[in-house]
């Protein structure tokens, strides 16, 4: 049975919708005042894997340059620190919300990982998916550095507030 059955091209469109989905989780689920172990993790892990994505040599990558054997190994690592920030750095305290979805995007990277074929279905450089995956790409990084700006103003103006 082969254990690799995930096509590269689904592969890169669970990516390019990952990405942005966990760069903006912390806000979206109120993750920014409590600790950082639990929002910078998965903006960090979002950020870089959508960078990574568009520079990946999958149907969706836009400059295809870093081989899919390497990209895997990325998406297996950055999935266990993923699901594993929220122990180590102790914000699994706080409750399911700092944890649960760290655990399960983690773990969905690693099972990403170990069962995505090594080499992409297409080889021809498709012009109009290129143009697709450089606009989600940098959606996702824009998305990415526009919601941690948000976070830090956000914190300012709470550590501005006095205390009633």
């Amino acid at each position: 049975m082969e254990t690799r059955f995930v096509p590269t091209k689904v592969h890169g469109i669970f990516d390019l919708v990952t990405g942005p989905t966990l760069a903006a989780s912390p806000t979206v689920l109120r993750l920014n005042g409590k600790s950082l172990s639990s929002s910078l993790p998965p903006r960090l892990t979002g950020t870089m894997g959508t960078a990574l994505s568009a520079l990946t040599d999958y149907e969706t990558g836009a400059k295809r340059v870093i081989p899919m054997k390497a990209h895997l190994v990325f998406d297996g690592v950055s999935g266990a620190a993923l699901a594993s920030t929220p122990w180590i750095g102790g914000a699994a305290r706080n409750g399911w919300r700092h944890w649960l979805p760290h655990a399960l995007i983690g773990v969905t990277e690693i099972a990403m990982a170990l069962t995505t074929r090594t080499e992409p279905g297409d080889r021809r450089r498709d012009q109009l998916g290129k143009r697709v995956a450089i606009g989600f790409g940098a959606a996702g990084v824009a998305a990415g550095i526009a919601v941690g700006v948000e976070a830090g103003r956000r914190a300012r103006a709470r550590r501005r507030k006095p205390d009633a």
